[in-house]
């Protein structure tokens, strides 16, 4: 069934919505192409630096849950709020560091909140649609993370290469003082502790909402089998140059595949929005086929002749890898909501710790593996996604819509 539209101005809404996680990763990801910048300014290796990207996933993941429930005391607008102006202050201390360890707070301040956002951001757009349309709103929201890999990441290192890094991240911070205001008309400061989520009844007259005890057996599996795709592709993607230019033979295609697997994120964001609503089982399953087809293209290209051939390949790869990776997000993230049902707040706060979990093991997992051989990475990548697809197809972990048979 069709289901009613989204208005308008509920897609404005959704749109903020969206540009707060776009800068909440944009930040994630600042070091990636500064790193060698700021670790000549700050006079550390780049090895150092990039240890922010790793150490960032791993407070995430150890304090998203219990910054979440100390979140529950206020309404989900204001702790969306407090979120983004801890990360403004983060941009602001990243800004005026002069040393590594001024860095490493600024890090450590945005990690701190990063689970809340990521936890609280679906929620609340779910409160702005009608039940049946809470999958397009997750994909409109996921949509500001794929952006960021787009604009964001490559935007941050052009404007640094302009300006030098440390303006770059005020850039950043006005940009996020701009979000914060956006949040505030989009979702307004409530004196209640938690707005009605997506269903519930609306204004003065409505009585408090009944909230069910979640059964957690089923959200624990779908979050684990979410760990489990995490960890296979950033054990990939945190060596993405690597793999790149070892299959091409050059450093110069890093650039025009990130790209590739941006706009191709942009395209699954967009498919998964048109059919996470009406059919998540076999939207999960189309996805996680995708994922396998492509990392696993990418395993067999270097055992092709030709440097032409193989760099071909690789963009089908990188193009089919991304726009999968780009849908699995919102796939995961509405299931473990309609799962959870009334305390999805708490619910995607597993999720979300999931996921940090996911980056930090696979970044590791990849590191001890490209000791040996690039070629590993995609291979193991490829064994992990073949697992989640065969638990996906057996199992079905991701809840079905109501008119999916």
């Amino acid at each position: 069934m069709a289901g009613e539209r989204i208005d308008a101005p509920t897609a404005a809404r959704l749109a903020v919505l969206a540009s707060a996680t776009f800068v909440y990763v944009t930040f994630e990801v600042f070091p990636v192409g500064l790193i060698q910048d700021i670790a000549h300014s700050l006079d550390v290796s780049t090895g150092r630096v990039g240890l922010l990207i790793s150490g960032y996933a791993l407070v995430a993941a150890v304090v998203t849950v219990p910054t979440v429930a100390l979140a529950s005391r206020v309404s989900r607008g204001t702790a969306l709020v407090v979120s983004l102006l801890v990360l403004i202050a983060a941009e602001l201390l990243a800004a005026a560091a002069t040393s590594f360890p001024m860095m490493v707070v600024s890090r450590v301040a945005a990690a701190l909140t990063h689970g809340v956002l990521w936890s609280l951001i679906a929620p609340a757009a779910a409160t702005l649609v009608p039940r049946e349309r809470v999958g397009t709103a997750t994909a409109a929201v996921f949509g500001g993370s794929t952006l960021a890999a787009i604009l964001g990441s490559p935007g941050t290192t052009f404007i640094g290469e302009l300006i030098g890094w440390r303006a770059t991240a005020l850039v950043l911070a006005a940009a996020t003082v701009a979000v914060t205001v956006g949040l505030v008309w989009a979702l307004g400061l409530r004196h209640d502790p938690r707005p009605p989520t997506a269903g519930e009844p609306r204004g003065p007259a409505a009585p408090e909402p009944v909230r069910p005890a979640v059964h957690w057996p089923p959200v624990l599996t779908l979050c684990a089998v979410a760990v489990v795709l995490i960890t296979a592709h950033f054990l990939s993607y945190t060596y993405f140059a690597v793999l790149v230019a070892d299959l091409t033979g050059t450093s110069a295609a890093v650039v025009v595949l990130l790209a590739v697997f941006g706009g191709a994120g942009a395209v699954g964001t967009f498919m998964v929005g048109r059919h996470n609503d009406t059919a998540p089982q076999r939207t999960a399953a189309v996805t996680i086929a995708v994922f396998a087809v492509g990392i696993g293209l990418l395993a067999l290209a270097s055992a092709l002749d030709g440097t032409m051939t193989r760099s071909a390949v690789a963009a089908v790869a990188v193009a089919l890898w991304g726009g999968a990776f780009a849908a699995a997000g919102p796939v995961f993230q509405t299931g473990v909501m309609r799962l959870a049902g009334e305390d999805a707040d708490r619910a995607s706060s597993v999720y979300v710790t999931g996921f940090q979990i996911g980056i930090a093991g696979g970044s590791a997992l990849g590191a001890a593996l490209l000791g040996h051989s690039s070629l590993w990475l995609p291979v193991t990548s490829t064994v992990l996604v073949a697992l989640v697809l065969a638990v996906v197809l057996a199992r079905r972990p991701v809840p079905a819509a109501a008119q999916e048979h």
